[in-house]
């Protein structure tokens, strides 16, 4: 595997990539969804909480600890059983929820590194483990990088196996009618982003702020070569 030819196709995680968000809270989240509800007094926050939690409690009783509710079907039990009504879509909600549910910035340099790569001509895309849809997703990405110009969002939610199953990786590839060994993939995981894109084939490249060199070339447990990064303008200019 080699990585000094340039890339067809750079395909991003999101949390820990893109952004670093803080702490997580449902209700600051549920809060924001009601206050856009053609009726936000017909139910209260603590209330939608209570559902929350209620939902979550039972798919914990019934499901292995590694399943991850999806964010649009939590968010229609809630709605469905809290008597608010909505004339924006799931998709939409689910940006509002996300927006609202904890503090977030984006990651230094990122959208240096989006420019550049349009100017280079390679395509970008993202593959998140995500409780959120992949049209939640994109709305999200769009109103936090709005000059970035992924071609498609997926997420776990939507493919039932998340990272680093590799189907996740391979599904990416076809979607953009690449053959994997031409695409890489950026993330901040040794094990899902890292261990899942190079199982499906592709180059990887890994995003570890504490390391002493701006750039590597590094090997995992099998002697598979990955670069490592210490922030995204390194790779900004190795790529160019």
């Amino acid at each position: 595997m080699t990585y000094s030819t340039k890339p067809k196709m750079i395909l991003f995680d999101v949390g820990g990539t893109l952004f670093e968000d803080g702490k997580f809270s449902a209700l600051d989240g549920l809060k924001a969804v009601r206050e856009v509800s053609l009726n936000p007094k017909g139910s209260d926050d603590s209330s939608l909480l209570s559902l929350w939690n209620e939902l979550e409690d039972k798919v914990r009783s019934s499901f292995p600890s590694s399943f991850e509710l999806p964010l649009s079907a939590t968010l229609k039990y809630v709605i469905h059983n809290s008597g608010l009504k909505f004339n924006k879509s799931v998709p939409e909600l689910e940006e509002i929820f996300d927006r609202f549910n904890s503090p977030r910035r984006v990651i230094d340099f990122v959208p240096e590194l989006l420019k550049s790569l349009k100017d280079l001509g390679i395509r970008t895309a993202v593959i998140s483990n995500n409780a959120m849809s992949g049209e939640g997703l994109s709305l999200a990405l769009k109103r936090w990088l709005p000059d970035a110009d992924f071609e498609f969002v997926l997420t776990s939610a939507d493919f039932i196996f998340p990272k680093p199953h590799k189907e996740l990786f391979i599904s990416a590839a076809n979607s953009a009618h690449l053959s994997p060994s031409v695409c890489w993939y950026c993330g901040d995981s040794p094990f899902a982003d890292i261990k899942g894109a190079l199982d499906a084939g592709m180059h990887a490249v890994l995003l570890d702020k504490t390391a002493d060199r701006e750039i590597q070339l590094c090997r995992d447990e099998k002697q598979r070569e990955f670069l490592k990064v210490n922030n995204w303008s390194a790779l900004k200019k190795y790529l160019h």
